[in-house]
């Protein structure tokens, strides 16, 4: 996620539910309640997921997210005794809830545990690190509630934060942090709980959950730079998703981890090792708002959008430097060509593409002219952690999380067409002749290069306390030959003396 500097340390809460949790969501500002229908199941979901939710109430609450383009998406949930309404955003690339926990100057409001009955604090720290911004603290308990449903009667756990740096987001709106990936990545350890496997835990709901981000709506001459969505807890909603839902396999339960095995720019391959594209990892992650990309593959990609597109665009906007604006609802979408990106599917003979428009990579920001203008920053960049797919991809599929088959899936969204000459989709599955040889893993060249460096230094010591080994001796060796001159040369004298 990308933040501002932050002015001050602040305190911060933990909070993750252990039996506490319901899927209820309230609207994001106006505090009113939403309705709670039961699960409608779509026919073409693939049949162990219709099975499994059959008879369950995932809660579905259409449009119960919020945000700003690049600031994340967040939903309202209520904390302590008695309850206080606060902004979470969703992250799918962490595992821990926080929410702030003392004024800050980028706060709208902040958990003010005065008001509450006391919290329970053990000093146990805790430390957390993100893309950009990381917070410490410590462990403790309290009530986290749902307000539209059930409420905790019992101690969840939770955290205070000591300090953080550039963690929150100005104008943002949200207050914490909501992390939903596994409790392998949880901080100090996996032993920490997350807040879903709390939920599944107690049988609460299915062992899935799913999210339509909806971002920059672009129709006609009016353009809505607000973002909202939904995120359905325990299940998939047929209404937010048209087509075929696609899935590929989770390669590891820590982040959303799939493997890409292509990517190219207007239908044309980028014609790169697949390795590199998952170097060293490629993970699902509503938290970070761009496309993040490995250095050589960002390159490769910016060469080939700049030679594909029909108009004059400046180098700065590609390094993302600069902006590029439009008089409002003119932007020229037709000049910019889509991006396709291909995922492993459920074997390893197969791979799917999702079609990236370029209403996705160019992600709309404010002029700071009162809306004068349609301004896009490019939403691709450079990345040293491997790639990850971030709020800007996400907002043109319904990205469903299915935990309990370790797969990830992917829809046509049915939110507001942003531009109907481009739009992203799925399509496949194609054939592969082995995804396996895409994921990145530590080549053995590499291993057997290390093991050459350390019997080479393992040698070299050995040498060295040979040598010290043989010094030493022959200190020693010198140190008797002069006690025994000594010696001798003292018996000498003894002799001499009493011939005398």
């Amino acid at each position: 996620m990308c933040g501002f500097s932050a002015l001050a340390s602040s305190l911060l809460v933990l909070l993750w539910t252990s039996v506490c949790v319901s899927p209820a969501r309230l609207l994001g500002d106006d505090g009113k309640v939403l309705r709670i229908p039961l699960k409608r199941i779509s026919r073409e979901i693939r049949e162990d997921v219709l099975e499994r939710n059959v008879g369950a109430d995932p809660s579905t609450q259409e449009d119960n997210l919020r945000g700003k383009p690049g600031q994340g998406y967040y939903v309202q949930m209520a904390l302590g005794t008695p309850p206080q309404l606060l902004n979470i955003l969703v992250d799918t690339g962490s595992s821990n809830f926080a929410v702030g926990a003392a004024p800050h100057p980028f706060l709208d409001k902040y958990f003010d545990r005065s008001y509450h009955l006391p919290t329970q604090i053990r000093r146990r720290s805790v430390y957390v690190p993100y893309t950009q911004g990381n917070w410490k603290g410590s462990l403790g308990t309290d009530k986290v509630s749902l307000p539209s449903r059930t409420k905790c009667d019992g101690p969840c756990q939770h955290c205070q934060y000591h300090q953080l740096q550039n963690f929150f987001i100005n104008g943002s709106h949200w207050e914490g942090i909501l992390g939903l990936a596994y409790s392998e990545i949880a901080r100090p350890d996996s032993t920490v709980e997350p807040f879903f496997d709390s939920m599944v835990k107690e049988g609460r709901v299915p062992n899935i959950f799913s999210m339509q981000l909806c971002g920059t709506i672009d129709q006609g001459n009016t353009t809505d730079i607000s973002v909202g969505g939904t995120m359905v807890v325990g299940g998939i909603d047929a209404d937010l998703y048209e087509g075929p839902i696609l899935y590929s396999s989770l390669r590891r339960e820590w982040y959303y981890e799939v493997v890409i095995t292509k990517v190219e720019v207007d239908g044309e391959d980028l014609g790169m090792d697949c390795k590199e594209y998952n170097f060293d990892k490629t993970i699902v992650d509503s938290g970070t708002t761009n496309l993040r990309v490995p250095k050589k593959v960002f390159r490769k990609v910016k060469q080939m959008l700049d030679a594909k597109t029909d108009i004059d665009i400046p180098a700065e906007f590609w390094t993302g430097e600069d902006l590029m604006c439009w008089k409002i609802g003119s932007t020229p979408w037709e000049h910019f060509p889509p991006m396709g990106i291909y995922l492993q599917g459920t074997s390893n003979s197969e791979a799917f593409r999702l079609s990236i428009s370029p209403q996705q990579y160019m992600r709309a920001v404010s002029d700071g002219l009162g809306r004068t203008e349609d301004c896009y920053k490019f939403a691709i960049t450079s990345s040293d952690t491997g790639t990850v797919i971030g709020a800007v991809v996400m907002e043109g599929f319904y990205v469903v999380f299915d935990r309990e088959n370790k797969t990830v899936g992917f829809a046509k969204s049915t939110c507001g067409v942003r531009d109907t000459t481009q739009s992203s989709g799925v399509a496949g599955p194609f054939p592969h002749s082995n995804t396996t040889d895409c994921a990145y893993t530590v080549p053995q060249e590499d291993t057997t290069v290390l093991m050459m460096v350390a019997y080479v230094m393992a040698g070299i010591c050995g040498m060295c306390m040979l040598l010290l080994v043989v010094m030493l001796g022959q200190w020693q060796v010198r140190r008797w030959r002069r006690s025994w001159d000594d010696c001798a040369d003292d018996t000498s004298l003894l002799k001499s003396n009493t011939s005398y």
